[in-house]
């Protein structure tokens, strides 16, 4: 249930703050879970990382499996960036392992769906864990 209100308490009602060159999956889906602005209560900043890994390597350097570290930093401030309410660095994980070398329609398919679907969780863990309560920090 908390979940539900935490969605509305921060739907449609948050100004976001995204840095320029930030991954375009990780801003759109910003802006699916938060909406359009309405009225200004909240502002959200938020900072976003992803760290790639090949784990497994064949002998000609093609990486069999690949880890992938999303860590994402969100600041949820009320009304203005003077009053931070909320701060909270949140990482998800995945392993993806390639098809094939070249293109491959189908792995790039898998490889989108999990990476979406990781940005959609750290998400939601981040709006979980917003405290109801705003007071400054």
């Amino acid at each position: 249930m908390k979940e539900n209100n935490q969605i509305n308490q921060l739907r449609d009602k948050t100004v976001l703050l995204v840095p320029g060159g930030t991954e375009e999956r990780f801003s759109r889906e910003l802006y699916s879970y938060f909406g359009k602005t309405k009225g200004s209560e909240y502002v959200l900043k938020t900072t976003f990382l992803e760290k790639k890994e090949n784990r497994i390597v064949k002998t000609n350097q093609v990486a069999e499996k690949i880890d992938y570290t999303l860590e994402a930093s969100y600041n949820l401030f009320y009304k203005t960036v003077e009053c931070k309410i909320f701060s909270k660095k949140i990482i998800s994980t995945f392993s993806f392992t390639p098809k094939s070398a070249g293109y491959n329609f189908g792995a790039d398919r898998s490889f989108e769906k999990l990476y979406t679907n990781s940005v959609k969780k750290n998400i939601q863990r981040f709006v979980d864990l917003t405290p109801d309560d705003k007071t400054c920090l």
